[in-house]
């Protein structure tokens, strides 16, 4: 039943009129509400850094044997410095302090660099995650001459990519269920091995003091496992949708993660080395547990019952790091292509608010590594460049930044771990050539990509924009086959990498500077109408409909002014600030609007146009209500069946819950 508001004070007309004023264009544009606590960033940050130990453990027994207890040890000393230094950085960008972001302050190219190597990072964590989940839940076999586990991950990776279409936001809560399951049976398995640790066997790294190589093997081994910092970076991408102020909830949200990983990490560490020989290393002397290392304490000191209960949440908890990458991965991508850094492709959203192409990529890159690395250990090879070299851009750019005030210890603190993040970057690329020649094609990729992007906005001239296209497309082709024909050992491998990486910058600089500064957006026309309202209907508008016209002619009858508000959805995390959407890229919203002005000119009603990008579309139907002081709410009952419906829920059931008392809701078929 529809409520009668009445019309005659003057007072109402004015606030009526003042707050369809308020909302001018200045309404256009992201809006991201600060909505995430500490106690959700939280366990986010325990699914990156906690699921690493899943192989980490086992991975540091097969490079240093007993050795492995004092480099877990080294490890969770330099991850609680990197973790320190991402205290401080979450502090000074509180709008997201990821590589992309920070490096931006020193140079754009760095930062593109950065985001590069996040995205060489992202692509092995979601096919080492997925390939180990298969490991930890035992699938064995072969199906057509193929291992039965490759097919498993082939199959998961595709099957998480087809979720992530519809931009799911419940996994959120399964990723945190599953991370609180996994501390509980990680902390049963620290407790029942506690008594043992009297049996722990330990060897020094270095058995030759005064051997050089002695302590090169030393330092070598160090670095194989640092791939136990994967997902450090995560927390300061973060910190744009934080609950302020972000310097409590980045505290709270990293310290118990710290001491929860390094003090778990040094008992099961302990415990895994307290284990006899005969369960560690088989008769031929190959190390056992390398992939599934947590099992295999959990059948030791537990019973192997508890082992295959546990096998399931910790194959849960990798899958869940698979969605994880796979998002991030996207958004990354999503980043760049919006900065104008990428081809605009990578930017463009389906109707679920997920940008598709990145998507695509997201899914096949991850699954042909398995293809070509279908191994725990060459996947681990392929993993540490990435995540390091992130870590280290993004240390010494905000070391080295005079954007901001920094104490003088934080900034020793930023440099020192930077520099020694920095050494450990060139021992993986002069140790570890399959990872360098991954990680180079992944850069020489992305640059191309960048130049070819930046040369069609470019003011150049047509022979010089099409110079430097060409020349991008001969670097890309030439990457592709010195990655095909040449081994990753050859230096003529890195020769090639290292001078078209400079090139490509180089050259992206000079065609960056012909660019102009910045397009006007396109503005939305507002109607001042033929009246002053004496009151406010909100029409939330998800395409063009015949509910538009019918509110203009209530509008009319009632002496209202209408405001259209279009929510754009955005599924993905937005990693830091970058440059504002423009509403023409956005051709359902154009055609909402259109069709709302065109029955407002001709029955003269007053009409702002509301357009917002990300967040929960039922909050910015309320809070916009709320602002601009409406009487009346205006949905159309929008059908979602089967999948859709359970991956993007309802919108009009959380509005009605939570309507004021003086508004009214409107729902048409």
């Amino acid at each position: 039943m529809i409520r009668r508001v009445g019309c005659g004070l003057a007072g109402h007309v004015d606030r009526a009129a003042s707050a369809l004023t308020k909302l001018s264009m200045s309404a256009v544009g992201d809006h991201r509400p600060r909505e995430l606590h500490w106690y959700h960033a939280g366990p986010m940050l325990f699914g990156d850094l906690g699921t690493s130990r899943l192989y980490v453990l086992g991975l540091a027994f097969y490079f240093t044997r007993h050795a492995s207890l004092f480099h877990i040890a080294f490890v969770n000393v330099l991850l609680v410095l990197v973790g320190s230094c991402y205290l401080i950085i979450c502090r000074k960008y509180p709008d997201g302090g990821g590589v992309y972001s920070s490096a931006r302050s020193s140079s754009r190219a760095l930062a593109v660099v950065g985001g590069l190597m996040l995205c060489a990072d992202y692509t092995v964590t979601a096919a080492l995650s997925c390939l180990d989940a298969f490991r930890y839940l035992g699938m064995e076999g072969e199906l057509g001459g193929v291992r039965l586990e490759i097919l498993c991950t082939l199959a998961a990776i595709a099957a998480v990519g087809a979720a992530n279409w519809f931009g799911p936001r419940g996994m959120g809560r399964v990723a945190l269920v599953v991370a609180l399951a996994t501390v509980v049976l990680t902390a049963i398995i620290a407790v029942c091995a506690l008594p043992s640790l009297h049996h722990t066997r330990m060897e020094l790294p270095v058995r030759e003091r005064y051997s050089v190589s002695a302590w090169g093997d030393a330092w070598i081994g160090f670095t194989e496992i640092v791939l136990a910092l994967s997902g450090i970076e995560a927390i300061a991408n973060m910190t744009g949708i934080m609950v302020s102020p972000v310097r409590t909830t980045s505290r709270r949200s990293i310290l118990p993660v710290l001491v929860e990983v390094v003090a778990l990490n040094m008992i099961l560490g302990a415990a895994m080395n307290a284990l006899p020989d005969a369960k560690l290393i088989d008769p031929e002397g190959h190390a056992l547990g390398t992939d599934n290392m947590m099992n295999l304490l959990a059948t030791a000191y537990v019973g192997p019952g508890f082992s295959h209960a546990a096998s399931f949440v910790f194959g849960a908890l990798l899958l869940s790091a698979v969605n994880t990458a796979i998002a991030d991965l996207m958004a990354i991508g999503y980043m760049m292509a919006r900065d104008g850094e990428l081809p605009a492709a990578f930017g463009r959203l389906n109707r679920h608010g997920v940008p598709h192409y990145g998507l695509l990529l997201a899914i096949l890159v991850p699954a042909a590594l398995v293809l070509i690395f279908p191994d725990i250990t060459q996947l681990a090879g392929l993993y540490s460049v990435g995540v390091v070299a992130a870590i280290t851009i993004n240390l010494l750019s905000t070391g080295i930044t005079s954007q901001f005030a920094l104490r003088p210890w934080e900034r020793r603190l930023l440099l020192g771990v930077g520099v020694v993040m920095a050494c450990i970057l060139l021992t993986l690329l002069y140790n570890k050539p399959g990872a360098r020649a991954f990680s180079t094609a992944i850069l020489i990729v992305g640059l191309s990509a960048r130049l070819f992007t930046l040369a069609g906005r470019s003011t150049l001239g047509s022979f010089a924009c099409n110079a430097a296209r060409l020349f991008s497309v001969i670097c890309l082709t030439g990457q592709v086959a010195v990655t095909a024909l040449l081994p990753a050992a050859n230096p003529a491998t890195l020769l090639w990498s290292a001078s078209a990486a400079g090139l490509l910058v180089w050259v992206s600089k000079w065609v960056f500077d012909a660019i102009p500064l910045k397009k006007e957006d396109h503005a939305l026309e507002n109607l001042d109408g033929d009246y002053h309202p004496v009151t406010t209907y909100l029409v939330a508008a998800s395409r063009p409909s015949a509910l538009i016209s019918g509110v203009m002619q209530d509008a009319r009858h009632s002496q209202a002014g209408v405001v259209v508000l279009y929510v754009r959805e955005l599924a993905i995390p937005v990693m830091g600030l970058g440059k504002a959407e423009d509403i023409a890229d956005d051709q359902r919203a154009c055609d909402v609007f259109a069709e709302a002005l065109l029955p407002a000119r001709r029955l003269g009603v007053p009409v702002r146009l509301v357009y917002l990008i990300g967040g929960m579309v039922s909050d910015h139907i309320l809070q916009t209500a709320v602002d601009v002081e409406a009487s009346k709410i205006y949905m159309q009952i929008r059908k979602r069946r089967g999948i859709l419906s359970f991956f993007k829920g309802d919108v009009i059931g959380p509005v009605a819950d939570r309507l004021p008392e003086s508004m009214e809701l409107v729902i048409r078929a």
